[in-house]
Parts: structure tokens; sequence; C-alpha cells
């Protein structure tokens, strides 16, 4: 999608951090911007400096965690500006961090793959066959992680990894159809935002009885991250890497090489641990069952 001016892009988490940032970025090419937050002051900011840039921007409170929520946001955006051209599927949380694995609740667990897995999922269910049944060039963003493509070490990790997983689906599936909407799976590195205070919009009753604010080695560790990110890329950095990741129509973009002995790390010990050879499916007697 080489043409951006006069086309409608929906950004989820659009309230801070790399929302904001491909909300002005986005405006900035000319197109129509819908805002979507769950927190109504910080989207009400993002629209505010949009407009007051002189660009066209709707803002809708939207909980990305909740399907019909999602829906919602799709027949506002197609009821105000007629088409969506670029979806940037942002919204996230750093999720439970509180201990090992099988500590986790089942609020823990809603909470953390509802906002980032299930909302990419209801984000694709709710926009792409209206994008297609358009018919026009559009763009599907996927906000993974550099947690993504090195070894997972948390419940975040886990999400992203599904996330990627779900974006390459995805991009597969269009092009079968020869569809003319690209997919770019964003995988971030360490950038200058407020995830690790995500907590903030963890709805109550998805807070554990025992440690609603999660546990004090979860917190400690929240304030350690939150400290590492605040020297980190600067969102709009990634603004402008991402404008032109969607001009190209790259699959994937890593915002730094900084995590490139972890990837290597990652590929090569599967790649050590496999079993045997490689054979053909056909040579196999695979594709005979």
């Amino acid at each position: 999608m080489d043409e951006l001016a006069g086309r409608v892009a929906v950004i989820t988490g659009a309230g801070s951090g790399m929302g904001r940032a491909f909300a002005v970025r986005f405006a900035a090419e000319g197109m129509k911007i819908v805002a979507a937050d769950i927190e109504p002051d910080a989207l009400d900011a993002t629209v505010a400096e949009v407009a007051a840039a002189g660009h066209d921007i709707t803002g809708f409170r939207t909980d990305v965690a909740d399907p019909q929520a999602v829906r919602q946001l799709a027949d506002a955006a197609f009821e105000r500006y007629g088409a969506v051209h670029l979806l940037c599927n942002n919204a996230g949380v750093e999720g439970y961090l509180d201990g090992p694995i099988w500590a986790a609740t089942d609020r823990d667990w809603e909470w953390t793959v509802g906002v980032n897995f299930w909302s990419v999922v209801h984000g694709i269910r709710a926009f792409v066959p209206r994008m297609l049944a358009a018919g026009e060039p559009g763009h599907v963003v996927n906000t993974c992680s550099m947690t993504a493509v090195v070894g997972a070490r948390n419940m975040y990790a886990v999400t992203k990894h599904a996330v990627l997983a779900l974006s390459e689906v995805l991009a597969a599936d269009l092009r079968d159809l020869d569809a003319p909407i690209g997919v770019t799976a964003l995988c971030p590195g360490m950038i200058a935002t407020s995830l690790f205070r995500g907590i903030r919009n963890r709805p109550a009753e998805l807070r554990n009885d025992a440690e609603p604010d999660g546990s004090q080695e979860g917190r400690e560790l929240r304030e350690r991250m939150d400290a590492m990110l605040a020297a980190g890329m600067p969102p709009a950095e990634v603004a402008d890497l991402l404008a032109t990741a969607v001009r190209r129509g790259d699959s994937y973009l890593l915002t730094d090489h900084d995590w490139d002995d972890r990837i290597r790390q990652r590929h090569e010990s599967i790649l050590a641990a496999a079993v045997g050879p490689l054979i053909p499916a056909r040579e196999s007697g695979a594709d005979d069952e």
C-alpha cells in the first residue's frame, strides 16, 4: 500500500506509546485516523494532538479484549469513513509477571491473553472481511514483540509468539486469495513506552483477590523494566519505520539488531535438537495417510 494520503487507519492502543505515535505519523501522511483506547483521558489527548495539527481523527473508547466492542469499533469506522485501509492491532499489556507460569491464575491468563492475543483475533475478524469486500489496497499491522522471535520467558512472550504465528497465517491466507492486503508483524525491542504500567487498566473482575496489584516481586520487576524502557527507542522512530514497512509491504519489522544473537541462538537450538535428517513429505510417506 504505497499510497497513504486520503486513506483510513484504525489504531488500537492509540492513547499512549507507539499507538499514539502511529496516529500522529499516519495523520501526517494525510490519512484519516480512527484511534481506539481503553483510557478515555489518554485517548482524548491523542485526538486533541492530532486534531490540533489539522488532521481528521475520531476517537472511540474500546476494550479490545471484548469482541463486541471491537465489532462496534469496526461499525463506527466504516460508518464514518466508508472504508478502512490500514488496521494496526497495537494494544497490549505486560501481563502476568508475578511468579512461575504454573502459579498464574485463570484471571491472569484471561487478562494477558485477552488483551495481547484475543484482541488481534477480534480485530482481524471484525475488519479484514470488510476490507476484502471493498477490494482496495490495504494493510494489517499486528504488534508482536522481539520476545516473539527469541526464547519465551514469561506469559507476555507466550502471547506475542501467538500473535506472530497468527500474523503469518493471516498473510498466507490473504496470499492464497491474491488479496491486495499486506500484513506486517511488528516486533519492537526496547521502546520508551508505559508498557509496564499496564496493570492500571486491569479490570477489577480480573484482579486476583489475594494480590489485586500483583505480587511484591512483580511490582519490583515492573518498576525495573519501566526504568529500562524509559531509555529505549522513541515511539516516533518506530512509527517512521512502520510507515516505510507498510509502503513496502514488509512481512516483518524488527526495530533493532540488539537481539540478533538471541534470535540466532533460539533457532540454532531448535535445529540442533532436530531428530534425523530432513525428508520430503512424499519420500517419507507422510502424504499417504
